[in-house]
């Protein structure tokens, strides 16, 4: 099924700036080629502000968390421009493991009441077992922490989650 996610021609990337950050769910289950090529677009700056409100964190918080310097962000906000690609990458990939955990609680048959965006900040910010005992955050910077990040939430519809 595919998901519209707002890609429009590349002479148009004033109106991909005012598009709105799409739903977590609809971001975990687009299309690779969709979700590829409006990260190597740039995704707008304001997504982060917005990803930022969903999980009750600080933009400074959310952009240590990823790695991002907050200088460059803020002006980016300020110019209402697109992020690079590589902080594109790392801000998708956040709401991509959101959109997972939001999957997985729905598959499980019970996602009544469940807050994907506040529950996976929680989540990071404590000391995980299955981490050796460090946080999930550590691991939001890179694309191989990221993809622990993203098994150790699939390990949980079936238990196997320390």
């Amino acid at each position: 099924m595919a998901v519209a996610l707002a890609t429009p021609p590349a002479d148009a990337a004033a109106g991909l700036a005012q598009a709105p950050l799409p739903a977590p769910l609809a971001w975990y289950e687009a299309p690779l080629e969709e979700r590829m090529a409006l990260v190597r677009r740039g995704v707008p700056a304001h997504w982060l502000r917005t990803l930022a409100a969903a999980m009750d964190l600080s933009r400074s918080t959310l952009c240590e968390l990823l790695g991002l310097k907050l200088s460059t962000i803020n002006r980016k906000l300020q110019q209402n421009l697109l992020l690079s690609p590589d902080d594109s990458e790392r801000l998708m990939a956040l709401q991509r493991l959101i959109g997972q955990a939001e999957a997985v609680v729905r598959d499980c048959g019970d996602s009544e009441g469940f807050e994907a965006s506040p529950w996976l900040a929680g989540w990071l910010l404590q000391p995980q077992a299955a981490l050796g005992g460090a946080r999930a955050a550590n691991y939001l910077d890179t694309a191989d922490g990221r993809e622990q990040l993203s098994r150790l939430i699939g390990a949980q519809a079936s238990g196997s989650y320390q």
